[in-house]
């Protein structure tokens, strides 16, 4: 038999500009198109987390956010498995809690005004992307350009500007009514107060992805409260970060709230 013989072949190096050259499909040599994601609608919060920082109970937001079999949501989630809400979930649960407890509008009649509301538009965050002001004794939701849209108190109830004001004046909105920021309430007795209670916390969905930090900074409430279980004191925290006691203690209290 002729003997058999190892064809070894030897692959070319296909050079560009004196640099190696790789094959890739065409769709790898295009530019990938990234989907634009609105960070404030970026599922984020678990159901705890959104009842610590608002003070309401879990069981209340999961109702809101997840209505029951005979009662539709009053919120619109995506992430039910496990539940996250997004940024804008947070605001119209803070926005909920203040007419329902603060200023007494019962859950039908919000529910009621939302369906009409969404009826003549179709929004999927109603309470977070319109404004919501009083006018005289009334209170109702305002467009981008300030138009009346659904009346909230059409039942004979009342709208008491110097109640609710300071509840809605805590979700910042840009020029179109839209929120863009929330300053909670590091303590659930300031509710009773709110005209007092500071604001040294905020959620920004542009800052530390969303989660609560100290204002005009980047220090999380859940960072300061990591350092104090390992052994910082609030006067140390204070002086590490060049800010007031009195603002590490609020974020603090916003961190631990039952």
């Amino acid at each position: 038999m002729p003997a058999q013989r190892s064809i070894f072949v030897t692959p070319l190096p296909c050079r560009t500009h004196g640099r190696d050259f790789r094959y890739t499909s065409a769709a790898h040599r295009r530019p990938m198109k990234r989907p634009q994601i609105n960070p404030y609608e970026v599922p984020n919060y678990t159901i705890e987390e959104s009842a610590r920082y608002l003070h309401v109970r879990e069981e209340k937001i999961s109702y809101w956010v997840s209505g029951t079999d005979n009662a539709a949501p009053l919120s619109t989630i995506f992430t039910r498995r496990p539940t996250l809400l997004c940024f804008k979930n947070l605001v119209e649960c803070f926005v909920l809690e203040s007419l329902r407890n603060m200023h007494g509008l019962s859950l039908q009649a919000i529910r009621e005004s939302l369906e009409e509301l969404r009826s003549e538009k179709p929004p999927k965050y109603p309470l977070a992307d319109y404004q919501l002001a009083t006018r005289g004794n009334r209170l109702i939701y305002l467009d981008e350009g300030g138009n009346e849209l659904i009346c909230l108190t059409k039942s004979g109830q009342l709208a008491f500007r110097e109640i609710l004001f300071p509840f809605l004046k805590r979700v910042e909105r840009n020029e179109q009514g839209i929120a863009k920021r929330l300053f909670p309430f590091t303590r659930k007795e300031h509710l009773k107060s709110p005209t007092e209670a500071p604001r040294f916390v905020v959620i920004d969905p542009s800052v530390a992805f969303g989660m609560p930090v100290l204002i005009n900074s980047r220090i999380s409430t859940a960072f300061l409260l990591s350092r104090k279980k390992g052994g910082a004191s609030v006067s140390t925290l204070a002086a590490d970060y060049g800010r007031p006691e009195a603002e590490i203690e609020e974020a603090l209290q916003l961190e631990e709230a039952a």
